[in-house]
């Protein structure tokens, strides 16, 4: 059913109910039912049937649905007194050409009380009319802004895959000339990472353990190009295996310790992961030899930025990230990511 349809579908049964619960009510006071009687209250439901239609119809034209509530409460109540008053006159009205008119219903207690009755009468559906469209509005901000964080995301991988691939051809052209048997293995890393790429490509979140084996690969690819300057460990627990990530950060980061680690080092250096879950969330911990420097975020381009995006928009904000010295050659990266989330 669509909404114009089901508009109208709801329009035409509340004021037959509310037409029924007076009739019902004159019933029950009279204990006798006068068909009569009741032709003034059905011609007073039809009446609220078509101005509470026509004060949709102004809405729609003075769009008072983008006002603010305390904008819109002094306009609303204003126009539910004013259609309040002549309905009831109406009932009055017809209860004279039916020749059932009586001096009473003109006093002033009848008037005040069944004005009164009316406008409670329309407050409530006036009420329940701007509650479904601010409800409707709200959620198609909401729709809005999932959509938004979902192209802002797909902006953010195609960043990422292209500056990945980028980095790890220049790895293995490094390794041609050099050494190419182990330019082959390189590639066969490098292979696999592809592969998980073009998969992390079609969602949002994968397992700790997949991103985990895309890391090992590029480990592994790097230790072929660095040799002995390269040393790596990796110690993960069972319960952090199957915590849900983004796709290729826990990669970049690794990568981002060893270009601006690691490499700078004659020597070389250590990469150490530990992964554990506690309170609820999973914690990475990744630890390289260097020193980070002051211009460390933005001298890392799309690596670190790009991390502290995607955490934010996915988890948000209950995410963490940290990157930090924690002692004279050691750096370290923290990042706690909530679990079911």
């Amino acid at each position: 059913m669509n909404k114009q349809r089901a508009y109208w579908v709801i329009q035409s049964i509340g004021w037959s109910l509310y037409a029924l619960i007076l009739i019902l009510g004159g019933y029950v006071v009279s204990n006798k039912f006068q068909p009569l009687m009741a032709m003034p209250i059905l011609v007073e439901a039809m009446f609220f049937f078509v101005l509470t239609h026509f004060y949709r119809i102004l809405n729609k034209k003075w769009h008072w649905f983008h006002l603010p509530v305390l904008k819109l409460l002094p306009k609303m109540l204003v126009s539910i007194f004013v259609m309040a008053i002549p309905i009831y006159f109406i009932r009055v009205f017809v209860s004279y050409l039916l020749d059932i008119y009586s001096p009473n219903l003109l006093s002033a207690n009848n008037i005040i009380g069944n004005i009164i009755g009316n406008f409670f009468a329309l407050f409530i559906w006036t009420s329940l009319y701007y509650a479904f469209h601010y409800f409707e509005r709200y959620n198609l901000s909401l729709k809005y802004e999932v959509a938004m964080k979902r192209m802002e995301l797909d902006r953010l991988k195609s960043q990422l895959n292209p500056h990945f691939i980028f980095n790890a051809l220049n790895s293995i052209r490094a390794l041609v000339d050099e050494n190419p048997s182990k330019s082959k293995q390189a590639i066969n890393h490098l292979s696999n990472i592809l592969r998980s790429s073009l998969s992390a490509d079609r969602t949002e979140l994968i397992l700790f353990r997949e991103e985990m084996e895309t890391v090992q690969d590029y480990l592994a690819m790097e230790t072929i190009r660095f040799e002995e300057r390269l040393n790596f460990n990796i110690d993960i627990s069972n319960s952090a295996n199957i915590v849900l990530v983004p796709p290729l950060m826990f990669q970049t980061l690794v990568e981002n310790g060893i270009k601006h680690g690691i490499s700078k080092l004659k020597k070389g250096g250590k990469i150490t992961i530990n992964a554990f879950v506690k309170d609820k969330y999973l914690i990475v911990e990744i630890r390289n030899t260097g020193v980070l420097h002051k211009n460390a975020v933005a001298e890392s381009g799309y690596g670190i930025k790009n991390t502290i995006q995607r955490l934010e928009i996915i988890f948000n904000g209950k995410a963490e990230f940290k990157i930090s010295n924690e002692s004279k050659n050691m750096v370290l990266t923290l990042v706690q990511i909530p679990i079911g989330n």
